[in-house]
């Protein structure tokens, strides 16, 4: 007898079905992907128990035949493609045929079908695999799926589900993605019997964006769209930076109107919010790309949720490129708590009114979230000539940084200024480091940057290990604009700096060299260095909090803050400015 058999039908239908129906969302992802290729406007999603009692999903399809609805329960049996050659330019969110005969195998199906032109449909009842009953049904064209005791005949897929709950909103979360990959249909989720999620069917993906997340996080998204070639076409929403979240979960990638995972993208979107963010944290982003199919392979996995992109290089630059001009596009100022829109103010009421409004600095603070730093340095002197009165208002060169009037110092740490929408207060430390990295980020620039030769010469005493890791790299840091003699194992010598560096620390410069080399794992990373030299560099030579600043040196600053590439955060993703509305000024007031 031989050691090599033929798996039953029954049992090889039960191994497909472990790749495809992982969980009960996989359920629903699958049914709600066939639902959308049937070209349905409107579609319900009815779950009881996570998914693991019941799933209902119907729609106004174009229904199924009763050879066709048979068929469909068939293994590898599909009406998406005809021959091998199709694979290279799908269009359809399903096309490999395993769906719905992989979750009749799991569980307890009854599949109701009809197509527009048929009097009435007809009803499939399947369990474990096997057609048990079958005949006509009343209903409107269109298909409703429904599954019940999933994963009843596979108790060790089953041991492994997560409580209801969390099931319920791991099918929520996949529900949602599917909308926004197609704002034009409508769905209805509903979970035990409540309604958890609607998307209006509007075709607007904000509104999609707003029905998930709330209307204030949609005012929050910042559009996206860009087209590099008539080969991708870039489109979506992302949040501004005051809006983050702990993990990238939240950053949504759709391709071809297919939700995918893709972590290239992800990170080609978290690299465009460099310097906007604070460190460990990621951007809320709903990310949409149309390329054109031959450049797109989906037949990498049977739940298809990975792809393969050809041109992927061109592809995640472009990406990062339209997210960043969107940003940097808008006004990325921190806004104040009213809801509403700006209002002009409205005539004082006799009624009884207080005479102040008391704004803490604690609200600033948190607002702006500074923080300390232990060193100090002054703000260079601005130029001698400056006439405040012909410069008092301060627009940035992109359009987005609000025209403003500068009023006079807080604390001190706050600059305060007037402008048309209201009161904006700039801390003085996180814009005078914007302006500071950009300057020295600017020195950096290029494959070899220009030095500074230093009147004295600076011994810097290293360990051994230091002065190795840095000799190493000697090549890597003299493109930096760094000159270093190693004249022993434990003495370099400084002979230059980076053009427009603070002369005095070159110690402290080859300190934040090693530490950035020396992080496990680490491999010298031109951008990176950069970025991390400018950083560490301008928190140290911005002026701190509680220094006092005249009014020419201050509105100064707010000179060289407008003019900065992006003057709304600091290197390290804090922001610079927040803006108090003349409408929470009259709310504050009872004014409104």
């Amino acid at each position: 007898m031989p050691n090599i058999v033929i798996l039953d039908e029954t049992t090889a239908n039960q191994i497909a079905a472990g790749e495809v129906v992982e969980r009960p969302a996989s359920v629903v992802k699958e049914l709600l992907e066939n639902s959308l290729d049937a070209g349905a406007s409107i579609i319900s999603i009815e779950v009881e128990q996570g998914g693991l009692r019941r799933i209902t999903v119907r729609d106004n399809g174009c229904g199924m035949d009763e050879e066709d609805a048979h068929l469909a329960l068939m293994r590898h049996a599909t009406s998406k493609i005809r021959e091998p050659a199709d694979l290279s330019r799908i269009t359809t969110l399903g096309f490999r045929g395993e769906a719905l005969p992989s979750i009749a195998a799991v569980s307890k199906m009854t599949m109701k079908t009809r197509t527009a032109a048929a009097d009435r449909g007809i009803f499939l009842e399947v369990e474990g695999g096997k057609v048990i009953g079958k005949g006509p049904a009343a209903m409107a064209p269109g298909t409703i799926v429904t599954v019940e005791n999933l994963f009843y005949n596979t108790p060790a897929r089953k041991k492994y589900m997560k409580s209801p709950g969390t099931e319920g909103g791991v099918v929520g979360d996949y529900i949602f993605r599917l909308a926004l990959a197609r704002p034009e249909v409508a769905i209805r989720f509903t979970h035990n019997r409540r309604q958890v999620f609607t998307s209006p069917g509007s075709g607007n993906l904000l509104d999609v964006i707003a029905s998930y997340y709330g209307a204030e996080l949609a005012r929050q998204m910042v559009p996206v769209e860009d087209s590099p070639g008539d080969w991708l076409e870039i489109k979506g929403f992302v949040a501004r930076p005051t809006l983050h979240r702990s993990n990238r979960r939240q950053i949504t990638v759709l391709i071809n109107g297919r939700y995918v995972y893709s972590p290239l993208v992800s990170t080609a979107v978290c690299e465009a919010y460099h310097t906007l963010l604070p460190a460990g944290r990621y951007p809320v982003a709903i990310i949409s790309l149309t390329i054109i199919p031959e450049l797109v392979d989906v037949n990498v996995h049977p739940a298809k949720l990975e792809v393969r992109l050809a041109r992927e290089r061109e592809i995640l630059e472009a990406v990062s490129r339209a997210v960043r001009k969107s940003l940097i596009g808008s006004r990325l100022v921190i806004p104040g708590t009213g809801p509403q829109e700006d209002k002009p103010l409205l005539s004082l009421e006799k009624s009884r009114l207080p005479s102040t409004s008391f704004i803490s600095s604690e609200d600033v603070e948190n607002r702006v979230l500074f923080p300390e730093h232990p060193t100090c340095s002054l703000l260079p002197a601005g130029r001698e000539n400056y006439v405040a009165e012909a410069a008092t208002v301060y627009e940035h060169a992109g359009g987005s940084f609000p025209a403003m009037e500068y009023l006079g110092q807080l604390l001190p740490t706050y600059l305060l200024a007037a402008g048309q929408e209201g009161l904006y207060i700039i801390d003085q430390h996180a814009a005078h480091e914007r302006v500071l990295y950009e300057k020295y980020r600017a020195a950096l620039a290029g494959p070899q940057a220009a030095s500074q030769i230093l009147a004295l010469p600076l011994n810097v005493f290293l360990t051994h290990r230091e002065a190795r890791l840095l000799e190493t790299h000697r090549e890597f840091i003299a493109s930096l604009g760094f000159i270093l003699d190693f004249y022993s194992q434990d003495t370099v010598v400084v002979r230059g700096l980076p053009a427009d560096f603070p002369p005095g620390e070159g110690e402290l410069f080859l300190q934040d060299i090693i530490g950035y080399l020396d992080e496990p794992g680490r491999s010298p990373s031109r951008e990176a260095l950069v970025h991390h030299l400018a950083a560490q560099a301008a928190c140290r030579a911005a002026i701190k909090a509680g220094e006092g600043l005249s009014g020419l040196e201050a509105r100064t600053l707010l000179e060289q803050l407008a003019a900065a590439g992006n003057p709304f955060t600091c290197p390290h993703g804090r922001p610079t400015i927040i803006h108090i509305s003349y409408r929470e000024l009259a709310q504050r007031f009872k004014r409104s």
